[in-house]
């Protein structure tokens, strides 16, 4: 495997799902896929031919998101509480590497 390929497997970034087995993985409908990035929870890249690809780090929220809806949470409040927790975690992360 040439060192590029190993970048892109290796990277949680990388677009490299396409919207039905990205809805297939984490267990949810392409058109609630379509709802979180409505909401900007989620960004999906676009293939050269307009087809939305997906990374693992997008899957892991889709998969938060999923959850709270789950529990009664609207969608648009859901995305809005990850989004809330992942600013608190980078906070978080800042705050110890400014007190090291």
């Amino acid at each position: 495997m040439s060192d590029g390929a190993r970048d892109k497997f290796d990277d949680a970034d990388y677009p490299a799902y396409t919207m039905g087995r990205a809805a297939e993985m984490t267990g949810v409908t392409q058109p609630f896929l379509r709802s979180l990035e409505e909401h900007g929870l989620i960004t999906p890249e676009r293939s050269a031919g307009g087809h939305r690809r997906y990374s693992r780090t997008q899957l892991r929220l889709a998969t938060r998101a999923r959850e709270l809806v789950d529990q009664g949470t609207p969608v648009s409040a859901a995305c809005r509480i990850i989004t809330l927790e992942d600013q608190v975690t980078e906070l978080s992360r800042q705050r110890t590497e400014a007190s090291d």
